[in-house]
C-alpha cells in the first residue's frame, strides 16, 4: 500500500530534521527541501498525489540566498492554487492577524475522523511543536481511515492508479461506507475516470451512484436542469478534499442495474435506437433560438476549421468557405454525447456527465453521438483504420 506524501520546505536545518521526523513517524513519505527552487521543481514534475505541505514562511529561493517572507508567501499562494484541496501547514516566526487571515482566507476544510472538520490551512509559530505533531497525527489518522475502505472491482485493482483508489475511498468516506463496489464506465475521449458505485456499510447497501473525477465542481444550470428528470441521472453533490485538486461529481440513479448504451449497441442495436428515441425527443424540445453564425463557428466545438480542411483535402473533397454565413438553432447542448454517457436506467435512457455542457448548434450532440459510435475506443463498431 502506498504511503501518503508530504512536501516539507524549511531552510533551518535543525527545524527541517525535527519536522521531517514527525512526518515520517506519522506515516508520510517526505520530500524535504531547504529552499523554494528545488521544491517547485519537485512539485511540477511529480506524479504523486501530495497530501500535505509543510512550509516555512521565511524562505530563500535557492539554498544560501537571503530568505524573506515574500518568497515564502509566493510559494504558499502557488501551492494553494495548484493543490486546492491538499493540507497545508505554515510555520512562521511571528504572524500578525492580517498575515494569518491572508494565509487561511477561503481555504476551506477537510473531513475528519475526530470531532469536527480539519482546517485545510493552519498557521503555527515555530515553538508550537506539540501542536504541529497533533495536527500531523490527526491528518495521518484521516488518511489511514481512508486506506481502511475496501474497494472491489470486477477486474481487480492491479490497473487502478493510487489516485483513483484514493478517489473511490474518498467517496466511500463521504457516505460513511466501509466498502465500495465500483464498475468502470468509459470516460470518453478525455480519459476521465467514471464509475458506477455501490457503497456499503457493514449493515448493508447505503447508496448506488455514478461518480466522475472532474477538474471543476458540479455546475448548476444548463442542459441537466432543462431536461425532464427521467432523462437525466440526478445530480446530487460534489466531493472535494484530498483528491489532488480534482473533484468527484456524484449522480444518483434510479435503477438497480444500469448499463451503458455503448454495451447495448453491441448486443442489440435496434433496441438501442428504440430506447434512446425518447431522449432525442427531449433534447430536441429544449428551447433554443436562431442565430446567424459562420460555418467555422458551427464546426468549432467538434473540430478546428484548419484541421477539417486538411482532412477533407486529404480525400480530395471540396472545402466550403469558413466564412459562409449559416442560420443555426443555438441552445444548451451536452457537448460530449457519446454512448457511454447515456445509461440505460430502469429501461430508459438517462444522460450523465454534464461537465462539458455548452451552448452550441442543434447538430452538435447528434454529430458527436453518431461519430463516437465509429471512433470511440470502447465502441464495438470502431474500425481498425
Amino acid at each position: 500500500m502506498s504511503r501518503p506524501s508530504a512536501v516539507l520546505v524549511e531552510d533551518d536545518s535543525q527545524q527541517l530534521g525535527v519536522s521531517a521526523a514527525v512526518l515520517k513517524e506519522a506515516g508520510f513519505d517526505v520530500a524535504a527541501f531547504d529552499s523554494i527552487s528545488p521544491a517547485r521543481k519537485f512539485i511540477s514534475e511529480t506524479e504523486r498525489l501530495i497530501d500535505l505541505f509543510v512550509l516555512d514562511r521565511r524562505l530563500p529561493v535557492d539554498s544560501g540566498d537571503p530568505a524573506s517572507d515574500e518568497f515564502g508567501d509566493e510559494l504558499r499562494n502557488q501551492v494553494r492554487e495548484e493543490f486546492p484541496d491538499s493540507r497545508l501547514i505554515i510555520f512562521t516566526g511571528y504572524a500578525t492577524v492580517r498575515q494569518v487571515q491572508e494565509a487561511v482566507q477561503g481555504s476551506g476544510q477537510l473531513p475528519s475522523v475526530g470531532t469536527g472538520p480539519i482546517d485545510r490551512v493552519t498557521v503555527l509559530e515555530k515553538d508550537q511543536s506539540i501542536e504541529f505533531k497533533q495536527q500531523v497525527d490527526e491528518f495521518g489518522l484521516l488518511i489511514r481511515s481512508l486506506d481502511d475502505v475496501e474497494i472491489n472491482m470486477p477486474g481487480g485493482l492491479a490497473d487502478v492508479s493510487y489516485s483513483d483508489r484514493r478517489a473511490l475511498r474518498r467517496l466511500a468516506f463521504e457516505y460513511q461506507a466501509a466498502s465500495v463496489q465500483a464498475q468502470s464506465l468509459v470516460g470518453g475521449l478525455t480519459g476521465a475516470s467514471v464509475w458506477l458505485c455501490e457503497l456499503h456499510a457493514p449493515e448493508g447497501l447505503l447508496a448506488r451512484v455514478v461518480a466522475k473525477r472532474v477538474s471543476l465542481p458540479l455546475q448548476r444550470g444548463g442542459l441537466a436542469e432543462l431536461l425532464p428528470r427521467v432523462n437525466t441521472a440526478s445530480a446530487m453533490a460534489t466531493v472535494s478534499g484530498m483528491l489532488g485538486g480534482s473533484h468527484l461529481n456524484i449522480l444518483q440513479l434510479a435503477g438497480a442495474a444500469p448499463s451503458a448504451l455503448m454495451d447495448l449497441i453491441e448486443t442489440d442495436p435496434v433496441r438501442s435506437v428504440e430506447i434512446v428515441r425518447p431522449l432525442w425527443t427531449a433534447l430536441n424540445e429544449v428551447n433554443d433560438q436562431e442565430k446567424v453564425m459562420l460555418l467555422s463557428e458551427i464546426c468549432a466545438p467538434l473540430l478546428a476549421w484548419g484541421e477539417l480542411e486538411n482532412l477533407l483535402a486529404a480525400h480530395s473533397l471540396p472545402v466550403p468557405s469558413a466564412t459562409l454565413a449559416v442560420t443555426a438553432r443555438i441552445g444548451a447542448r451536452h457537448g460530449d454525447l457519446h454512448p457511454s454517457n447515456v445509461l440505460i436506467d430502469n429501461g430508459q435512457a438517462a444522460l450523465i456527465d454534464f461537465d462539458s455542457s455548452t451552448f452550441g448548434p442543434r447538430c452538435l450532440d447528434a454529430v458527436t453521438m453518431l461519430l463516437s459510435t465509429l471512433v470511440h475506443p470502447e465502441s464495438a463498431l470502431k474500425g481498425d483504420g
